[in-house]
């Protein structure tokens, strides 16, 4: 059994206070306690505290530190719990403190893992060409179980996520760059895909986009290409240098009758 001896409010921070007690013929200091944990066990001198309630104010003021983290992390975003859950982690707090402070922070709704979830989807609905394949990698990095990922996603709509695809492409897509239609094509494609869009839906939007490169950015395209293999290639001659001519222009999108003709023709003096 302890008896408080004296309590006063720290220099630095008035809303927390240090604890005093008598042990032997000495004063010293036993712990310190926000203002609410000292109202809530009405802490004062001369009271006597056994060892029961020593260990349940130091677990509530434990508690109380960790909620007032959390809720300063969750002052520059909204957080999942599973990222409240790693942080605290980090700062070592005990597992058993960090699940009441996640069921108090979902009482008052400051965490809401569906609420999180949809409110990405559309963020990234609105700001970005993620599609729901990235979108979905997303969530579950931060936690969010797969219902609710999924529930988030419906918002995502085949109609929605085609107008994205498209947009995309036409913003990717350009007649002036030194490459190909085909291989410029075929990039987008990739990169719809890595972002997390079905095949279907990236098929049926090249199709709706309707875009196109002229046949003089074509033909720029393919002599630009083909300077390049010239200058890989020249050490070689007849069939072997054709052949591998051949294969290079083609692997880069290139029709094989426009690339005969150019290999046939007057231009492949100039390379």
């Amino acid at each position: 059994m302890a008896v408080i001896t004296r309590i006063s409010a720290q220099q630095k921070n008035d809303e927390r206070f240090n604890v005093f007690i008598q042990k032997g013929p000495k004063e010293e200091f036993a712990f310190s306690v926000d203002a609410d944990v000292l109202i809530k066990f009405s802490l004062q001198k001369g009271m006597e505290i056994d060892e029961e309630e020593w260990e349940a104010i130091i677990e509530e003021d434990q508690y109380r530190k960790a909620f007032n983290k959390a809720l300063h992390y969750l002052s520059f975003r909204m957080r999942t719990a599973h990222e409240i859950e790693v942080y605290l982690e980090k700062k070592e707090v005990p597992e058993a403190t960090i699940k009441r402070v996640l069921q108090k922070l979902s009482e008052y709704d400051f965490v809401n893992d569906e609420t999180f979830a949809k409110s990405l989807v559309r963020s990234r609905m609105n700001t970005s060409f993620k599609g729901p394949g990235m979108i979905r990698q997303e969530l579950k990095k931060k936690g969010i179980s797969d219902r609710h990922t999924e529930e988030a996603l419906d918002q995502f709509s085949y109609e929605e996520q085609l107008e994205a695809s498209i947009s995309f492409i036409q913003k990717q897509f350009s007649s002036g760059k030194k490459r190909s239609e085909k291989e410029q094509k075929q990039r987008i494609a990739q990169q719809l895909q890595q972002k997390g869009y079905m095949w279907e839906v990236i098929e049926m939007a090249f199709q709706e986009a309707k875009i196109s490169q002229s046949a003089e950015n074509e033909k720029e395209a393919l002599l630009a290409h083909a300077r390049k293999a010239h200058h890989k290639y020249k050490k070689y001659s007849g069939f072997e240098y054709e052949s591998r001519m051949k294969k290079f222009l083609y692997s880069k999108g290139f029709n094989s009758d426009v690339i005969s003709e150019l290999l046939n023709g007057d231009e492949i003096n100039d390379l």
